[in-house]
């Protein structure tokens, strides 16, 4: 059973809505574009295989998994209503990890980075955790500016925890929400 959450406000230019089977069909001709995967160590789904995914999401994490937390949302844009891509976080111990899919028709308009900031906010307001982990492919240039204009640092091998995400030679990345709050202060 998935947990239930406070909700958050739509953020400035984007509304979040629980991953549900039926938005495999409308999300379809974003997540189905090869160019999602050129970093993905996994094949393009095909529309079947996403409604597949998209049915265990909205069922959460399976019981061999079930120290985990599966938080899955379809993102839209506020104005038109289009979903324009996914925003994801496994929520194990006192960590999150994240990943997020565009379409590449919205890259580049800092609509992922709006998405990640309200994530983490979603999760710091419902499990009051401040660390969070993603891993990007070496040669995902757009993925590590994304996470780095987010607030992570690539962190060392030697602290990393266990990342259900990481495949070998991703580099990883971390973010402490601590950091922007100690700096917000010392700024004010």
């Amino acid at each position: 059973m998935e947990p239930r959450l406070l909700p958050l406000p739509a953020s400035e230019r984007l509304s979040y809505e629980r991953i549900l089977r039926s938005h495999a069909a409308e999300l379809e001709p974003i997540l189905c574009d090869p160019r999602v995967y050129e970093f993905i160590d996994c094949d393009c789904p095909t529309p079947a295989d996403l409604e597949e995914s998209f049915r265990r999401k909205e069922a959460g994490a399976p019981q061999h998994r079930s120290d985990e937390k599966w938080l899955d949302y379809a993102v839209r844009l506020t104005g038109s209503g289009v979903a324009i891509g996914l925003l994801e976080a496994t929520i194990l111990e006192e960590r999150a990890e994240v990943a997020y899919l565009f379409g590449p028709d919205f890259w580049g308009c800092g609509y992922a980075a709006e998405g990640l900031a309200w994530l983490h906010e979603l999760i710091r307001t419902n499990f009051g955790i401040r660390d969070f982990w993603a891993t990007a492919k070496p040669g995902n240039e757009r993925s590590m500016r994304l996470l780095e204009r987010s607030g992570y640092r690539e962190a060392p091998s030697n602290t990393w925890p266990r990342l259900t995400s990481y495949d070998p030679g991703d580099r990883v990345f971390r973010y402490l929400a601590e950091q922007d709050e100690t700096v917000q202060r010392s700024d004010a």
